[in-house]
């Protein structure tokens, strides 16, 4: 018998709440696995999902953190082959010392872009960002990218010593035709110019308001903006080493990060636009500066 739908919403709030205090680790580690946060929140959304629907696979006192670690750790790595993105797992190496210990670990980690995560195997990857940058520990860690201890220590050295040697690469930039249409969008919208940014679209270009609505571009979606009741701007900033559209929000006299906008482009027009303004955590903890 299929439960009734109030239970099945019942459920999900339950289920939501008791994910609440995990959300920000969660996005983080997604985000670093990726390589930006618009991919960060879609394979958190996507791994939250599949934990719900999959609840009954927890077994009775089961730590809830770890399961859905290992959930999203599965999400990110699938993600990456679909893409084939995915450097091979290396084979691993027998059990070392942590010669970490002239590297300043916390700030190292913080201070990469996730973009120079990406260029790590996915097991390194897995393990310092679980370590360094969440601070789990080594046994945990294991537990969510399903390692041994010793494993876990040698993918961690590994990945620290290339972390340190790569500290100072940045990924490759805009190019001119994407910057400039990219900034283009921005000006005009931020001006409530909405014939000039209809004149940057395609004439199918497809629009994804993210965790809302998806389909062929609406007249609507300029409406809202425009009917909004706080005052908002849209400016090409660098969040986390990637060029990325960000809406800006003021609170009280002053513009904050609020959400993300995400352009398709082909052949200089607009094709897709994925927009986050319903998702603000997706800049949660995010480092985000205008370019």
């Amino acid at each position: 018998m299929q439960p009734e739908l109030p239970q099945v919403l019942a459920a999900r709030t339950a289920f939501e709440e008791a994910c609440r205090l995990l959300r920000p680790d969660l996005h983080r580690f997604c985000t670093r696995m990726t390589g930006n946060v618009a991919d960060g929140e879609d394979l958190l959304q996507e791994s939250l999902v599949h934990a719900f629907y999959h609840l009954p696979e927890l077994r009775q006192g089961s730590s809830l953190r770890s399961w859905l670690f290992r959930i999203a750790h599965n999400s990110c790595i699938d993600w990456q082959r679909r893409r084939k993105i995915v450097v091979p797992l290396e084979e691993d190496i027998a059990d070392e010392a942590d010669v970490a210990g002239g590297l300043e670990r916390q700030q190292l980690a913080q201070e990469m872009l996730a973009a120079i995560f990406t260029r790590l195997p996915a097991r390194e990857r897995a393990s310092v960002v679980l370590r360094d940058v969440l601070g789990y520990s080594l046994e945990e860690t294991a537990e969510i990218t399903e390692s041994s201890v010793g494993a876990v220590k040698a993918a961690i050295q590994r990945a620290r010593q290339k972390l340190e040697t790569t500290r100072e690469r940045r990924p490759p930039p805009l190019s001119t035709e994407h910057r400039t249409l990219m900034e283009a969008y921005a000006e005009r919208f931020s001006r409530r110019d909405w014939d000039g940014v209809r004149a940057l679209l395609a004439d199918d270009t497809q629009l994804e308001v993210v965790g809302r609505s998806s389909g062929a571009f609406p007249g609507q979606y300029l409406t809202n903006y425009a009917q909004l009741s706080w005052e908002s701007r849209l400016q090409l900033a660098d969040v986390e080493g990637v060029p990325t559209l960000v809406t800006y929000r003021r609170d009280e006299e002053a513009w904050r990060p609020h959400a993300i906008v995400v352009l398709g482009i082909e052949a200089g027009k607009v094709t897709l636009i994925r927009d986050y303004v319903h998702v603000p955590s997706v800049l949660a903890d995010a480092r985000v500066a205008p370019l």
